[in-house]
């Protein structure tokens, strides 16, 4: 059996990290232990562990990352030429159909960002916290951002039922 030493015997209180202060009888149930094994197990450095091959499968290369690259492009393109994209998934990639509908999308968030700082400064003159109303004016605010992510999910969860 490992020896206890006891600790903060000779305090009356001690602090905690959650500063709370608490009374020393409280604390002397509490007991540090102390191993006195002292094995010591080295680690191989884990490129030494994997061949050349495998750690070339761990990342992409460039030619993974440009055909990666080009199929972006010819998805947007397929998007752009309001082509047939149901062979195509767009998730994610939203942002890049047009420079107006990124624009449109910063312009909605900061719409939303900007309803929030407006009623933070409103209850900052009132001299006011109230959390709940700054929820409302953001759910207010962002209701097409969740509107257009519900029609979406719709929408992809219908594709993935139709293609399988």
């Amino acid at each position: 059996m490992m020896p206890c030493i006891p600790t903060n015997t000779n305090l009356q209180y001690s602090m905690m990290p959650s500063s709370k202060i608490i009374d020393a009888k409280q604390r002397k149930k509490e007991r540090v232990c102390f191993s006195f094994k002292d094995d010591v197990f080295i680690i191989e450095r884990y490129d030494n562990m994997i061949s050349q091959d495998e750690k070339a499968t761990l990342w992409y290369t460039d030619q993974d990352h440009m055909r990666i690259q080009h199929s972006i492009r010819k998805t947007l393109r397929t998007i752009r030429n309001n082509m047939n994209i149901n062979h195509r998934c767009i998730r994610g990639l939203e942002h890049m159909i047009s420079p107006e509908h990124f624009e449109q999308i910063k312009v909605n968030a900061d719409c939303v960002y900007f309803g929030v700082l407006r009623e933070q400064q409103r209850q900052q003159r009132l001299g006011v916290y109230d959390p709940e109303e700054i929820r409302k004016v953001s759910v207010a605010a962002s209701l097409w951002a969740r509107n257009v992510a519900l029609e979406k999910g719709v929408i992809y969860s219908l594709a993935v039922i139709t293609a399988h």
